[in-house]
């Protein structure tokens, strides 16, 4: 029988898994969301109570937000059996080549804790973009992050409305895409990190959440204005991401800072206030039917469709190599 301990400490950690510090719904978040709700409610003129206007039926009640919401319980299950360890794959890789770079000898850090603190987090937000962006653009992995694009209203939950195999992939490949960075800067240019540095990154992250980061996965607009957000994402243009319309594919990729996708041409700055909807769309920008309407087919369609996707460009491949063989 397990000892009052053990239960308490088994609680603990499966509250942390579900609302932690290190997820999007700690409370604490939460409630730093729910007061800039209130900020911008009282700009906005709106005739409805604020309640009305923050939380409307519609979108907590749509269908597509109860599967985000089995989605997220399905996910943090797996999250307690330790699948998506990002932090211990990026520390395995980057202490590694480090050591192999700085010959076991990493100099004493020259630099402040805070300018290195904001390097890595530049390192790490660099690393998110191109993770990102390659399963937008590679057809095989796609099908596994269109999960999270076919949410058709976005609340905070939507965060976590997400195929565990894309899970797996995101967290393995920004593991090592992280891991080789943070080596390379670390063994090279800055050496050694204290314990100040990584308080440092987590307080560069911790401020991240606070200030806005729920805010994405709303209906709710947001705009940094034009210059910061060359700079930063701000929720709006996090929101385009996850448009219907044709003109906002495959921009805004990136998660904290904009200058990924503005050096790499995928940055999209609103001019103004748009009217957004959400789901999958065809080439045209037309909306498809719901491919994942339920727990199961969000599930299920993205293993099939993936493998429908690798089995038609290895035909394509064969067509090809045909073609370039022929006298």
């Amino acid at each position: 029988m397990d000892s009052p301990s053990n239960i308490i400490e088994t609680a603990f950690r499966l509250a942390n898994a579900w609302a932690g510090p290190a997820t999007r719904l700690w409370p604490f978040y939460l409630l730093t969301m729910i007061g800039m709700c209130y900020l911008l409610f009282r700009r906005s003129l709106s005739v409805k109570s604020f309640f009305q206007w923050a939380f409307p039926v519609d979108v907590y009640f749509h269908k597509s937000h109860f599967v985000d919401i089995k989605l997220f319980l399905f996910s943090r299950i797996l999250a307690l059996l330790g699948l998506f360890n990002t932090v211990a794959i990026t520390a395995f890789m980057a202490s590694g080549l480090m050591t192999f770079l700085a010959e076991s000898n990493a100099p004493e850090a020259a630099l402040h804790p805070a300018l290195i603190a904001l390097l890595m987090v530049l390192v790490n937000d660099f690393g998110v973009y191109w993770v990102h962006r390659i399963h937008h653009e590679i057809k095989t992995l796609w099908p596994f992050h269109a999960v999270h694009h076919s949410a058709e209203v976005l609340t905070p939950v939507t965060t976590y409305r997400k195929h565990p195999l894309y899970d797996i992939f995101s967290s393995s490949s920004r593991g090592v895409v992280m891991g080789l960075l943070e080596g390379v800067l670390l063994g090279l240019f800055v050496g050694k990190v204290e314990f100040t540095t990584i308080a440092g990154i987590n307080a560069g992250y911790a401020l991240f959440n606070l200030l806005g980061s729920n805010l994405r996965h709303t209906h709710i607009w947001l705009s940094y204005g034009r210059v910061l957000e060359h700079l930063f994402i701000s929720p709006a243009q996090h929101q385009i991401h996850h448009s219907l319309d044709h003109k906002h594919y495959n921009t805004n990729y990136g998660e904290i800072f904009a200058i990924w996708d503005w050096m790499f041409g995928t940055l999209y700055v609103p001019q103004s206030r748009e009217e957004l909807q959400f789901g999958l769309s065809d080439a045209e920008g037309k909306r498809i039917e719901q491919p994942h309407d339920s727990l199961t087919n969000a599930l299920v369609v993205p293993i099939q469709d993936s493998l429908k996707s690798f089995r038609g460009n290895s035909a394509e491949a064969k067509n090809v190599t045909s073609e370039a063989t022929r006298p």
